[in-house]
């Protein structure tokens, strides 16, 4: 639930309190009229399309179609024309069908419903669908995409409002796909925006407001020919990681619907006020810092807080800010503000100030940087009081702020004179795009998210604080929200908050119909979510959007002059960008910062690439929605090809927002979605024919096929060529062996990636993807989230995960490739690593360990401080060794914010990171037949982990533990010889029975 409005009284109408049922109107899908010779006025058509065989084909194009009324079909060309509007009545043509939709009777259904949720989960909670993610059940909509829903819930108003008066607020957070809203049977409203709030005034006489505990019923019926302008999450209904829906409204697929978000009642007493949104606007006082700022020593900040207030009559009163940071030797409340305000009716904003002095407040910092203090805003409104009147009822809003200042780079501002030519200027330049966070230069490293979930009634706060503690515990300290799917939950948010997650944020706007106008409701969407996630310290940057290149003069220009205009007016205390990627500003923002000046904001033509969007490694070998059937395999480049390069914030330098590998999840994850029968990734059945390019329509019945990306051409790059019958072998042994691969696979080359940037001069890498939707060839590093059959909350980690955790996304790492040439990197944010870089040789048949080189390094602060050398492979064989790189603190020094779990640097201490290297790829590797086995202790340890012990009789490379327990390991995806003890760390409440039972290891040799 979001933080609703602040009023006299709340009256929640969620699931918590209320009962709700779901009842289907309207006939069932009974084909089509055709009348021949025959069009429709006006000519107009919802989309055209081509090589449809038969006007059958035709009407059931209509049908998937939610806003077309009739389609018309021509035969001579084969072309389908759908239409929406029909006013200008029946004409005559020849060689025409017309095809108008018919309906037969309706069907009888009412079940119990759950709101926050949606349909689509009601239906299978109720019995009368499967679970919409099994086989091809998301293909099966007729029941909820081809009818009205109607939702409805009975509700009572306290008898104290009933008899005083006072204006009641019918209050939607948030509603999925259109609706109309009604009260008592009167119509309220109607809601087509999903990330919009919805409020709507109720009266007494007007809407027949009845006494008693369910006097009143409220209504919200879902009508699929209500047009929403594309405003649903854009992956509603497919991505190229998502399941493709055959159901459209507008060309744009749609899937599920509901009251995603809560809904309540906001009712003022007499002359009250209720408060809509507090947005803190939090502005460091000092001049432009290049160097990291220390608490107490700094200028301190400026906090303006402005109010939203809604009046149902003028009103007067005391508005109040209670800052939750005080100065030594004062009370608490010292700091409070206090101004009496006199309110219109209607909306009204005020602002409060406040300071933040440096002795009175400590810094917020990115997770590996420092800790993460929140402090308490308290607004509230006092209504004047009169002498025969009750006594007024103080309203009270409460946020969480952190301070921190942030600045997007896009100069050299080690430059003194630079800093001083920009500190006046506006727009940005293209010298590079890197962070500084409170004076010190950041190394932005984490991953996309995309949302956890197609169902919205699935979603769990837990689940969503649960991934972003994962992507801390991976050594993120960035994530970006991709512009394709939701604003998220405020347990995601405060989750960030706390743990130190910068967020990049777009609007969400993207492809395929979710483009913006500037319309009222798309204004009110835009203000709305940026009031709402104002507070929250963790998010950094706004953006207008995926991938859509703005350009002035162009259709794209509406995300400067439009989108992200609004969102500056809302905020200009954080930095603005127009979109991801993006070539910068010409106008509008500080050059130093690329905070809002208030001036027009406006893109340049062209210009340098800052920020790059791939290369994305797609998947290919077997005809599905994605991908295709040519298998296409790419040389893994093992050992990696590094050329000495020079790096650091002075040079020019590039930041990557974008790019990644194909991937599919566990058996645990995946078996659960498919029969038995279709254990394999190509589902041990015939292919379909796919066709349609990168949004393919397959026609058959392969499962696999809707499952996305193939991963052929991954594990045949990594593991040698493969006959066509193996990958359509089923059952669980063979299915774990291709799922393993297609892991490894992806983490190797997503390894070697970052490896490669992080020998260029880049300053920022964000992976796609972080998250999965669903058990399917996509792209992420933590499997589906949701605690569902076979899945861990917040998701599994994959062995990508843990190689972020053990080198690639640790701030100190070093990587040799290619005729020994090595580097060690420092990123660490302004500090300087001094510390000892071990480059050694496994020998796989003995396990035996030789160091070729030990190197006391000192590097200078980071990011980007890069020392290149060179170690002798003369005697090294890549088919018979490993290279293992180690970077730890001197001896008794202590190392970075946390030191480095891993089971190869067992025994050192300070351990900055830990990186297994091998020379060639895993076909190419003699690897010894090895038996591993993995035991879980009978008790946990007093931090609730539980030790776990592996062991093996020779070599094994990438053992890899995997459980359905919900939780993780301390390490995983590594080189074992002879034995070694790591943890298993719960996630929430241990099932030590579940994770004995369901605990499973394997290896590289037993998976060649």
């Amino acid at each position: 639930l979001d933080t609703p409005i602040a009023a006299s009284t709340l009256v929640m109408l969620d699931s918590r309190h209320v009962e709700w049922t779901a009842a289907v109107s309207g006939g069932a899908p009974n084909g089509c009229s055709y009348t021949s010779d025959a069009d429709w006025l006006p000519s107009a058509s919802l989309a055209a399309l081509s090589g449809v065989a038969t006007a059958g084909e035709c009407c059931a194009l209509c049908w998937s179609e939610t806003l077309c009324a009739a389609s018309v079909f021509v035969g001579s060309d084969k072309t389908c024309f759908l239409k929406e509007d029909l006013t200008g009545g029946s004409i005559a043509r020849p060689q025409h069908v017309s095809c108008v939709k018919k309906r037969g009777a309706a069907p009888s259904l009412v079940i119990k419903a759950q709101v926050p949720g949606d349909l689509l989960t009601d239906l299978e909670r109720a019995g009368q669908i499967g679970n919409p993610l099994y086989e091809k059940n998301f293909l099966n909509d007729t029941l909820y995409q081809q009818h009205n829903w109607t939702y409805a819930t009975h509700f009572g108003l306290p008898d104290a409002h009933l008899s005083t008066g006072g204006r009641i607020q019918l209050v939607f957070d948030g509603i999925k796909m259109g609706a109309r809203i009604a009260v008592n049977g009167v119509p309220v409203g109607l809601a087509n925006d999903q990330f919009a709030r919805y409020r709507f005034q109720l009266f007494t006489q007007k809407h027949k407001l009845l006494r008693g505990a369910k006097a009143n019923v409220l209504t919200v019926e879902f009508d699929p020919t209500i047009d929403c302008g594309g405003r649903f999450m854009a992956c509603t209904g497919g991505w190229d990681w998502a399941p493709y829906t055959h159901t459209y409204q507008r060309g744009a697929r749609i899937m599920s619907k509901g009251i995603w978000k809560g809904v309540y009642l906001a009712i003022d007493q007499p002359g009250g006020v209720a408060i809509s949104h507090v947005v803190p606007q939090i502005t460091y006082r000092g001049s432009y810092p290049t160097r990291a700022l220390v608490d107490g020593a700094h200028a301190g900040f400026a906090v303006g807080v402005r109010v939203h207030l809604s009046a149902g009559l003028p009103t007067k009163g005391t508005l109040s800010l209670t800052p939750g940071w005080s100065v030594a030797g004062r009370q608490p409340g010292a700091l409070a503000v206090s101004v009496a305000v006199d309110l219109p009716e209607g909306e009204s904003n005020v602002t409060l100030h406040a300071d933040a002095d440096a002795r009175a407040i400590k810094l917020w910092w990115a997770a590996g940087m420092g800790s993460q203090p929140l402090y308490n805003l308290t607004v509230s409104f006092s209504p004047e009081g009169s002498a025969d009147a009750a006594p007024p009822v103080v309203v009270r809003a409460l946020r969480r702020v952190g301070f921190r200042y942030f600045a997007l780079v896009t100069g050299n501002d080690t430059d003194p004179a630079y800093v001083k030519e920009a500190a006046s200027a506006e727009g940005t330049v293209s010298h590079g795009m890197y962070w500084r966070l409170n004076g010190a230069p950041v190394y932005a490293k984490g991953a996309n998210m995309i949302p956890m979930e197609e169902l919205e009634g699935r979603m769990s706060a837990e689940a969503h604080r649960r991934l972003v503690r994962s992507a801390a515990e991976g050594a993120f300290n960035t994530l970006r929200v991709w512009g394709g799917g939701m604003f998220l939950p405020d347990a995601w948010y405060d989750a960030a908050d706390e743990l130190g997650l910068m967020v990049y944020h777009d609007m969400q706007y993207a492809q395929a119909g979710h483009s913006p106008k500037a319309e009222p409701i798309q204004e009110a969407e835009l203000r709305h979510v940026v009031r709402r996630l104002s507070a929250h310290p963790s998010i950094v940057i706004w953006d207008g959007c995926n991938e859509c290149r703005v350009v002035m003069g162009s259709s794209t220009a509406v995300y400067a002059s439009f989108v992200m205009t609004v969102v500056a007016q809302e905020d200009s205390s954080r930095a603005v960008w127009p979109s991801c990627p993006a070539l910068g500003w010409t106008g509008g923002v500080r050059r130093l910062d690329a905070t809002p000046t208030g001036k027009p904001l406006t893109t340049p033509p062209s210009g340098t690439a800052i920020e790059t969007h791939g290369y994305y490694q797609h998947g290919g070998g077997f005809p599905a929605v994605n991908g295709g059937r040519s298998l296409n395999p790419f040389d893994p480049e093992m050992p990696l090809k590094l050329t000495p390069t020079p790096t650091g914030i002075h040079l020019p330098n590039v930041f990557a927002s974008e790019f990644g590998a194909v991937v599919f999840s566990s058996f645990e994850s995946m078996a659960p979605t498919l029969d038995p029968k279709h254990w394999s990734l190509h589902a041990g059945q015939p292919y379909d024919n796919c066709t349609g390019g990168f949004e393919s329509l397959c026609r058959g019945e392969n499962v696999m096929a809707e499952r996305n990306y193939p991963g052929d051409n991954m594990i045949v790059s990594y593991f040698g060529p493969k006959a066509d019958a193996y990958f359509n072998s089923s059952g669980e042994r063979v299915f774990k062996k291709q799922l393993y691969q297609s892991m490894l696979s992806q983490a190797l080359n997503v390894k070697a990636m970052i490896e490669s940037r992080r020998a260029r001069n880049e300053l920022g890498v964000l992976v796609w993807q972080y998250n999965e939707i669903w058990p399917t060839g996509g792209w992420g590093s933590v499997e589906y989230g949701t605690p569902v059959e076979g899945q861990v909350i917040g998701g599994r980690w994959k062995p990508l995960q843990y190689m972020y955790k053990r080198s690639v996304f640790q701030d100190v790492m070093a990587v040799c490739g290619a005729g020994g040439q090595c580097y060690v990197r420092n990123d660490l944010p302004g500090r300087a690593f001094d510390g000892v870089v071990e480059i050694s040789a496994l020998e796989i048949a003995s396990g035996g360990k030789r160091v070729l080189a030990k190197l006391q390094a000192s590097l200078p602060a980071g990011p980007g401080a890069t020392y290149f050398f060179n170690v002798n492979l003369t005697e090294i064989s890549s088919a018979t060794h490993i290279l293992t790189a180690l970077c730890h603190a001197p001896t008794g020094a202590p190392s970075g914010p946390a030191a480095v779990t891993a089971v190869g640097a067992a025994g050192v201490d300070g351990v900055y990171s830990f990186n297994e290297l091998p020379l060639a790829p895993p076909s190419a590797l003699a690897l010894p037949t090895a038996t591993v086995t993995a035991t879980a202790a009978t008790s946990p340890n007093s931090d609730g982990s539980v030790n776990i012990s592996v062991r093996t009789d020779r070599t094994a490379l990438y053992v890899t533990l995997t459980t359905l327990a919900n939780g993780r390991f301390s390490d995983n995806a590594f080189a074992l010889t002879g034995s070694a003890v790591l943890k298993f760390i719960p996630f929430g409440l241990l099932n030590l029975s579940q994770l004995t039972k369901s605990l499973r290891v394997e290896h590289l040799q037993q998976n060649l």
